[in-house]
């Protein structure tokens, strides 16, 4: 039975900066990675406050997948508020969310990846 797409909320660093993106319980921890990164980068609700005036720098990248699960219809004694993404629960984390559309959201951390000139200036200083 192939996995049908269902639409998902992600922050970046629990930031005002949002999307919603289509996706499907068979993605691996990559390929979610991949697509948060391709629609983070073009996306005017992803824009870092101010970015308008910032240099272009390199892109940024996922660190850390997290979802934080709403509390609506779960014991919160018994329920956790927030689950790491792995490639072990990826696809049963993924079914869950699928199952509330639009009540849990994906929480991810991104770092600007190190641009040639910024491992030039360290690789100077290092004498």
């Amino acid at each position: 039975m192939p996995s049908s797409d269902f639409p998902v909320v992600f922050t970046i660093d629990g930031s005002s900066r949002h999307e919603i993106i289509m996706i499907n319980p068979g993605l691996s921890v990559a390929d979610l990675a991949s697509k948060i990164q391709e629609l983070a980068s073009s996306s005017p609700n992803c824009e870092e406050f101010m970015s308008k005036y910032k240099k272009k720098g390199a892109a940024e990248r996922v660190t850390n997948i997290t979802v934080k699960w709403a509390a609506e219809g779960r014991d919160p004694s018994i329920f956790p508020k927030q689950t790491k993404l792995t490639e072990g629960n990826m696809e049963a984390v993924l079914n869950m969310i699928a199952r509330m559309p639009g009540a849990d959201v994906i929480d991810v951390k991104m770092q600007k990846a190190a641009s040639e000139e910024d491992e030039k200036k360290e690789g100077g200083e290092k004498k």
